[in-house]
């Protein structure tokens, strides 16, 4: 003991100068200071010592003896180690030293120095223990708006200074100044990140695997609950997915950057619980942490697109957002040119690539260079399209799309004069249109001509469809009306004659057109005859055909049954018998083999060996063969 409080005065002499550094005035915030000394895996190892001590199974007080036995048996820590991290836990008052009288052993009667865990911490001085990068202890700085603590060498140059803003408050101050979301959607799909985290997210983040085998040589690891006092006594913060998702629903959050910073700190909790602990299963914690921030980058390109696509309403990919996507036409390798939305666009050096989504099930996501878009107002027929049942699916949304921002009067936001998809906007350009006025400007054709359907592309097709019912609208409404033979002029009598001559013509060009008509009819009608007969005569060549089959059918089943019975008859005769032969012979009483050798009355035996082991356990006494 006395060996104990010598080494615990030189530790202090050492070590413990540079416990406080940089105090301001005494009552004030310090800036930097070593916030705690004792790991995290020194803490689980000496709690665990404790804990297997004072278990129902031992019941014993855990002096400082016991508690290196322990650690060297389980973990192979000396002495010299084991006294180092005693210290830096009851400096951290982690651990608290009382003496007792001994109840049971050799220390029964005697005064003893004992280590126990307390049950809470002390006040705290409003900061995080741990380094909120690296997850470990040593001297840090507080950041003057939040509970985090950094190393200074973790911390980013533009961070160092004496009064530090952490990034995670710098980001919340910066969304909170510059973006306005609406808190409902937002708090909406951070609801639905925490449902997908919690399909990864495993039964208990803080499982243990502890060493099993105290004082043997194999080792094996076994899963330990995590007592309730760990986590009171290591997280300054507790977080978990179910409380993220409960102030969601009460609409808590109001930026984006607040919910990242929740998950930051679950993530830096179960790295600091298990910090220095190389059984700790850590790909359990990646595939949320993945999901996680996959998601909040999702959320940042755009709110309303996560919402639409977890909510998914009728036609959900059609409807705007606000402000809308750039609509562009994106090629893929192996597929042709696509329409497509712009969800962000990347710069890397020199390299510009449009993270886009396409229209049309299942709405894929892809990275594609700047030389393979193309903006929307590129006619249709210059992109050589192959036409298919997908295609035209994903032209007819982005037909849907266009048409709902018009009626919401949004524009697409227009790419850089610079760059590829210049004047990608949703309407075509001018030259394509004509409007109601113009079509009243061209004259009108003296002899009517059918009317030629032209293929003109989606997009034109949108754009131009409106003007042209328009300018027909305001032909019907601008066309002149005939005079009546009561307002006809005395001018306009004498040229009534050849007005009439002109009118009979017409009526004996409309006599002959209806006995066209009515040719034409008797012979459609005559075709049509024609047509049923055939239909009536490929009828009954289809029944008779039926009758055929479905007699040969039967003809085979009647086969088949018959051919059936005949070999079941045969194998029931064999079976009999069979059954006759074995009933006649005989079978050897040790062995059960068929008998050649016969002793007495229903004893026989299929060898010399089975005859002597029969008769030496007990046929000997029961014998009826006469001697």
């Amino acid at each position: 003991m006395l060996r104990f409080e010598l080494g615990r005065i030189l530790y202090h002499i050492e070590i413990g100068t540079h416990t406080f550094m940089n105090m301001e005035n005494v009552g004030a915030r310090p800036i930097r200071k070593v916030q705690r000394k004792s790991s995290t895996g020194e803490l689980h190892q000496i709690w665990d010592a404790i804990s297997y001590w004072t278990s129902d199974s031992m019941r014993q007080q855990p002096t400082q003896e016991r508690i290196h036995s322990f650690l060297k048996a389980r973990y192979g820590i000396t002495e010299e180690s084991v006294n180092a991290m005693l210290m830096r836990c009851l400096d951290d008052q982690l651990l608290l030293r009382e003496t007792k009288q001994g109840t049971r052993g050799k220390l029964l009667g005697k005064m003893v120095e004992i280590h126990t865990i307390p049950t809470s911490l002390q006040k705290s001085d409003g900061w995080d223990w741990y380094c909120a990068i690296c997850h470990d202890v040593g001297i840090v700085t507080g950041c003057v708006s939040c509970h985090r603590v950094y190393h200074n060498d973790c911390l980013p140059d533009q961070y160092k200074s004496d009064n530090l803003k952490c990034p995670t408050c710098t980001e919340i101050e910066d969304e909170l100044s510059s973006k306005n979301h609406n808190l409902e959607n937002l708090n909406k799909c951070i609801g639905f990140v925490c449902e997908r985290v919690k399909l990864f997210v495993p039964e208990n983040l803080l499982l243990r695997k502890v060493p099993v085998g105290l004082f043997q040589k194999s080792v094996s690891y076994q899963d330990f609950e995590v007592e309730p006092y760990r986590e009171v006594l290591i997280f300054y913060e507790q977080m978990s997915v179910g409380k993220m998702a409960r102030k969601a629903q009460n609409r808590e959050y109001k930026t984006l950057a607040e919910f990242v910073a929740d998950a930051n700190t679950l993530f830096h909790n179960v790295q600091v619980f298990h910090h220095g602990n190389n059984q700790f299963p850590a790909p359990t914690l990646k595939p949320m942490q993945r999901t996680l921030m996959h998601d909040a980058d999702e959320l940042k390109n755009c709110l309303q697109c996560f919402l639409y696509s977890n909510e998914q309403p009728e036609n959900w990919y059609c409807l705007p957002c606000d402000p809308p996507h750039t609509l562009v036409y994106a090629k893929q390798k192996g597929y042709c040119y696509w329409p497509a939305k712009v969800i962000k666009k990347n710069e890397e050096g020199r390299k510009v690539k449009y993270d886009v989504r396409f229209f049309g099930p299942p709405y894929e996501r892809a990275l594609i260079e700047e030389a393979f878009i193309k903006p929307i107002t590129t006619p249709v027929s210059s992109l050589s399209l192959k036409r298919t049942a997908k295609l035209n699916s994903a032209l007819d949304e982005l037909e849907n799309h266009m048409n709902q921002l018009n009626m919401s009067k949004s524009t697409v936001p227009v790419a850089p004069k610079n760059s590829v998809v210049d004047n990608a906007t949703a309407s075509p350009p001018k030259k394509r249109l004509k409007t109601a006025k113009q079509q009243e400007k061209v004259p009108k054709p003296a002899a009517p001509k059918k009317e030629v359907a032209v293929a003109v592309p989606v997009v034109e097709q949108l754009a131009e469809e409106p003007a042209v019912v328009d300018a027909k609208e305001e032909e019907e409404k601008t066309e002149p009306e005939l005079p009546v033979e009561a307002d006809m002029p005395p001018e306009l009598d004498a040229n009534r004659n050849s007005v009439t001559s002109s009118d009979s013509r017409k009526v004996v060009m409309e006599e002959s057109s209806e006995d066209a008509v009515s040719s034409s009819n008797a012979t459609n009608g005559e075709v049509s005859n024609a047509n049923a007969e055939c239909l009536e005569q490929l009828r009954q060549k289809h029944a008779v055909e039926v009758a055929k089959m479905q007699q040969a059918h039967a003809e085979e089943i009647k086969k088949l049954k018959e051919e059936h019975r005949l070999q079941a008859e045969v194998m029931k005769e064999q079976h009999r018998v069979a059954i006759e032969e074995t009933k006649a012979k005989i079978w050897c009483c040790q062995c059960f083999g068929e008998a050649i050798l016969y002793c007495c009355w229903q004893t026989a035996y299929c060898s010399k060996e089975c005859q002597h082991r029969h008769w030496m356990s007990d046929h000997k006494l029961k014998c009826r063969r006469s001697r």
